[in-house]
């Protein structure tokens, strides 16, 4: 009759069983009174402790909800590049790898803004680009990168004039960066299972 009226939620029984480990695990491990040194007083320390803490100095981040699986581990969230909470981490990094041809002149990851130094192509001396990526979304989708291409052809004086640049240079650079972010995905993914 007690177990049909006061039914326990799984949840609250394995908190309940975290807790009583950890209680015990103050009081010794096994529930077992620990001596103390009868000429300091001091309580014998537990090497195995002892040891976690010299393998991992940078502490465990272990709760009741990332041991449930209810939430996510500090070492699972923060995959990639530190940037801002607009950006994403995968799109940056696909961004710097399907650029890396070319010199940066200025790059904000928090922002989700970067830009190439001008860079003639092989063969075209009169002909110089840079290009322009915003990245607006954490969401690994088309809208979430958005690419610009200025082009500049030199004159007969030498100096440098503004020209057109065709629509599927600029929609060539966003599908090269979004490929490059599913394939960085696929292998975070993969690498975490």
């Amino acid at each position: 009759m007690f177990a049909s009226h006061y039914r326990l939620s799984p949840g609250l029984l394995a908190s309940l069983s975290l807790a009583l480990a950890g209680m015990l695990a103050g009081c010794g491990g096994d529930g077992s009174k620990a001596l103390a040194d009868p000429v300091t007083g001091a309580l014998p320390t537990r090497p195995d402790t002892q040891k976690v803490a010299q393998d991992d100095p940078q502490g465990t981040d272990q709760t009741i909800w990332t041991v449930l699986g209810m939430a996510k581990r500090d070492s699972e969230r923060n995959i990639g590049p530190q940037t801002g909470d607009t950006v994403s981490p995968v799109l940056w990094q696909a961004t710097l790898d399907t650029l890396n041809f070319t010199g940066r002149a200025s790059e904000d990851p928090i922002s989700g803004m970067y830009m190439t130094e001008w860079y003639s192509p092989r063969g075209k001396p009169n002909e110089r680009l840079r290009v322009n990526v915003f990245i607006l979304s954490r969401a690994l989708r088309s809208d979430s990168v958005t690419v610009t291409v200025e082009r500049q052809e030199r004159a007969p004086g030498g100096q440098w004039r503004d020209t057109p640049v065709a629509r599927d240079v600029v929609a060539g650079l966003e599908n090269a960066i979004l490929q490059r972010a599913r394939q960085i995905h696929a292998e975070r993914y993969r690498s975490m299972m």
